[in-house]
């Protein structure tokens, strides 16, 4: 797990170190070793992190840039009818990979 944006994650949610372990029900101290690259959490935990911050497993693994995939609702609601789920993770990386050429984040 990349200690470095798990920090990012959680201090632009507002989040100290012991409020998140609490939420996911480890020692704060871990937090701390996880963020310095000091240890890895194990998948159950990396998959309580990812839920309670909202972010992707694969951000956190360094797959993706993008801490969660921006969806344009319109978007989805027109062209998912009649879709294979493969054709779905398809059209999720697409979109991801151009919202990342153009440089844009989530929100804006």
């Amino acid at each position: 797990m990349n200690g470095e944006r798990l920090k990012r994650v959680r201090t632009e949610k507002g989040l100290k170190q012991y409020e998140l372990a609490k939420a996911i029900g480890i020692q704060p101290s871990m937090i701390s070793r996880y963020e310095s690259n000091r240890d890895s959490p194990s998948d159950p935990i990396k998959k309580l992190i990812a839920q309670y911050l909202n972010v992707t497993l694969d951000y956190f693994l360094d797959v993706v840039d993008l801490p969660a995939p921006c969806y344009n609702e319109q978007i989805f609601f027109t062209l998912e009818d009649g879709l294979t789920n493969d054709e779905r993770v398809t059209l999720d990386l697409f979109y991801q990979f151009m919202v990342a050429q153009r440089g844009f984040r989530c929100g804006q």
